[in-house]
């Protein structure tokens, strides 16, 4: 995979997803995650930053809603991206069963992570964080470093050395509601 470096020719956005409802020692990390991010734009890194909430959802009850949104398609584009880059979303972002209480059968929850920051060159999506190769894996941090550094995808030949975080609270896949 080969390095872009800013500035491009085309604007390059980013789109922070930070979950609605995270635990209490996370409120503070993901406020510095935002600021961060925000402050791409104001060093002309970046042509537009985004912050929006996301959480767990349950994609058979998210397909009969009239919203544009969607937890589930943006995560399926998420998906797309690193099937073709060659990245791996788990464990951040998870597909699981859950039963009812109240009624037999279940159905399948999509997890998010805590935090997770995609950066789209035009409209084409090329990052999302967090994300692994055969490698390492990248963080949030890690995507905003590089994009701090100019580079908007992720890529083992980097000079800086990524390390591995095998216990991020921010790439923990979220709860299930409550």
């Amino acid at each position: 995979m080969s390095t872009s470096t800013l500035p491009r020719l085309r604007p390059v956005r980013v789109t922070l997803f930070v979950r609605v409802n995270p635990a209490t020692d996370a409120v503070e990390r993901l406020g510095d995650l935002a600021a961060r991010a925000r402050r791409l734009e104001d060093r002309d890194a970046v042509a537009e930053v985004e912050v929006g909430t996301w959480t767990t959802v349950r994609p058979a009850l998210e397909a009969l809603s009239d919203s544009e949104s969607s937890v589930s398609a943006t995560v399926e584009a998420f998906q797309a991206w690193a099937d073709h880059a060659g990245y791996s979303l788990a464990p951040a972002f998870a597909r699981c069963e859950t039963c009812s209480l109240l009624s037999p059968g279940s159905s399948t929850e999509l997890r998010v992570p805590v935090a997770s920051l995609a950066v789209y060159e035009d409209e084409e999506l090329r990052w999302v964080a967090p994300c692994a190769d055969d490698e390492r894996s990248y963080s949030v941090e890690d995507c905003l470093t590089a994009l701090e550094d100019g580079v908007i995808e992720p890529a083992s030949e980097r000079k800086p050395t990524l390390q591995y975080h095998e216990t991020d609270v921010l790439a923990e896949p979220s709860d299930p509601p409550k």
